[in-house]
């Protein structure tokens, strides 16, 4: 079976960023098998998978408290949506302990079922809101050089990496890009972080006044760039550029707070605080939103899993709204 999976992969299945052409002769790596954080290919290699999966994966590969929670909710129901004010009881459990982790009162949670589409929503709903206020012009989103954001049309205009531009002409969106916070190779000599961090901001303010601030809805980031680099932002970076956003009325968007989780340990913090804003709590009352990932959601719902709190990270409880995404 193992070349004739090889043969059918390569004629049948279109990977996602991965080169066609390379496929064809290089083939697919066939995972077989995995536990804890070691995964066995088709030849009974071992690997300790250091992304966990892609940052999806923090409790193993093999849990079999994750396997018996879904072989009786697929036994009872497999699967049903929530469109026309439809529910179901897990998603009701799900959400009610989901809202328990955010630090800040009745928080909703808006479900979705990847990253990408959870980003895609977040832009549409900022669009919304601003459209709402009489401000309908406001429909720029400002990204980050180096931010992956997602495969769909407009997580990868949201993705600062030109291989997802250029290849597949991608139309114009609107989108603009910032620096990204990389003090160990963007800073100038002798430039400590928290200046470099006031640098950015203030090049960020200046990027927003030449666009016109009337033109931008929202900015979204990374708490820690993923595929840009794993970059820790410096001290204050996060503080500094959300009292700019808020000066002109811009929304921040907090994105993949998940993959932060599931890769480093010291994700929990960054957790704590993507929780803690959405980009719907303004002045005027509008509602608290926050968007997971079904996978992440799964994951809470299955281990009953509460955040910890070790260290406190940039994004204070005090800080300006951010929505959470995956």
């Amino acid at each position: 079976m193992k070349n004739e999976a090889r043969v059918l992969d390569i004629a049948r299945h279109f990977h996602s960023q991965t080169d066609p052409r390379l496929h064809e002769d290089q083939g697919p790596l066939t995972i077989v098998a995995g536990h804890g954080a070691t995964i066995i290919d088709d030849l009974g290699n071992h690997y300790i998978e250091g992304m966990g999966g892609l940052w999806c994966a923090s409790l193993g590969f093999s849990d079999s408290r994750l396997a018996d929670a879904a072989d009786r909710q697929l036994r009872k129901l497999a699967v049903y949506h929530t469109f026309n004010h439809r529910s179901n009881e897990p998603t009701i459990e799900l959400v009610e302990q989901l809202a328990a982790l955010a630090p800040f009162e009745n928080a909703r949670v808006f479900l979705v079922g990847s990253g990408s589409e959870a980003n895609d929503t977040m832009v549409k709903l900022a669009w919304y809101y601003h459209a709402a206020r009489g401000h309908a012009d406001k429909r720029k989103i400002i990204s980050r050089y180096g931010a992956f954001h997602g495969s769909t049309v407009m997580g990868a205009a949201l993705s600062g990496l030109p291989h997802m531009h250029q290849s597949f002409n991608l139309p114009p969106l609107p989108v603009i890009f910032a620096a990204r916070p990389f003090h160990y190779f963007d800073s100038l000599p002798n430039e400590t972080g928290r200046d470099y961090a006031t640098r950015l901001a203030n090049e960020l303010e200046a990027l927003i006044l030449a666009e016109g601030p009337e033109t931008i809805a929202a900015m979204i980031a990374e708490p820690v760039m993923g595929a840009g680099g794993v970059l820790v932002p410096p001290e204050g970076y996060f503080r500094k550029i959300q009292a700019i956003l808020r000066k002109h009325d811009i929304l921040m968007l907090l994105t993949k707070w998940s993959a932060v989780s599931g890769a480093l340990e010291t994700g929990s913090a960054a957790r704590r605080s993507a929780w803690s804003r959405t980009c719907f709590r303004s002045q005027r009352g509008c509602r608290q939103v926050t968007f997971l990932s079904a996978a992440s959601s799964y994951r809470t719902r299955s281990t009953n899993a509460s955040p910890t709190r070790r260290t406190r990270r940039e994004c204070s409880a005090t800080d300006s709204p951010i929505p959470v995404t995956q």
